[in-house]
């Protein structure tokens, strides 16, 4: 199966779906990652460029610990995404014409975050033009929790890999150190809905 993570910004990706990541890679599922943004004002003091540099090789490291196939940096600006939604869904289309997902992962509409809430419409937009079958669209969950959901992944078994994975986003970690959310929210998700130690969420979204 092919699968792509849209990430609006480097780290969101291992956060929200980090585990089920490394569970379609364990079942040999080809994962495809694209970061919309760079994520260059996590890191203000430097230049951008140098802040992009950063931040792209921290998501690289972490890919390769999540076992990801294929990772592509799209460079839209951070937080400004909502701006230039039909330029990047132009930069989107070819990828995903390439990737031919089945499944794609993004993060939910209603969070609190921007560039966040403007993927679905990226995704949207290059999907109307990309060429090939319609992926099943599951969104995540990165800062503002799911009010309800539709898929529930347990990821008790390589929540140690998910959480290296995070690590690998030194500059973010440690300025907060957001592992001991993601530990709290997945220890939740799976009290709650997983029935499992760790569980990670998803709800559907219309590809429309």
């Amino acid at each position: 199966m092919n699968v792509l993570v849209v990430a609006p910004h480097p780290d969101d990706d291992a956060i929200g779906c980090g585990g089920t990541i490394c569970l379609h890679a364990e079942r040999g599922d080809r994962v495809t990652v694209v970061f919309l943004t760079s994520g260059e004002l996590g890191l203000k003091h430097l230049p951008r460029e140098e802040a992009r540099r950063i931040r792209e090789q921290e998501a690289e490291r972490a890919g390769e610990v999540l076992r990801v196939s294929s990772i592509s940096f799209l460079r839209y600006p951070d937080w400004y995404l909502n701006t230039c939604v039909d330029a990047a869904a132009f930069t989107l289309g070819p990828i995903l014409s390439r990737e031919a997902p089945e499944l794609l992962y993004l993060p939910h509409e209603h969070e609190t975050h921007p560039d966040h809430r403007a993927s679905l419409s990226i995704v949207r937009a290059a999907l109307a033009v990309a060429k090939g079958e319609r992926p099943t669209l599951l969104t995540y969950e990165v800062w503002t929790p799911l009010p309800d959901y539709y898929h529930v992944e347990n990821v008790t078994l390589v929540m140690r890999t998910k959480l290296a994975a995070i690590r690998c986003h030194a500059s973010q970690t440690v300025q907060l150190p957001y592992s001991r959310a993601v530990v709290g929210l997945n220890l939740y998700r799976g009290a709650t809905a997983g029935a499992c130690t760790y569980a990670e969420i998803f709800q559907t979204a219309s590809v429309q």
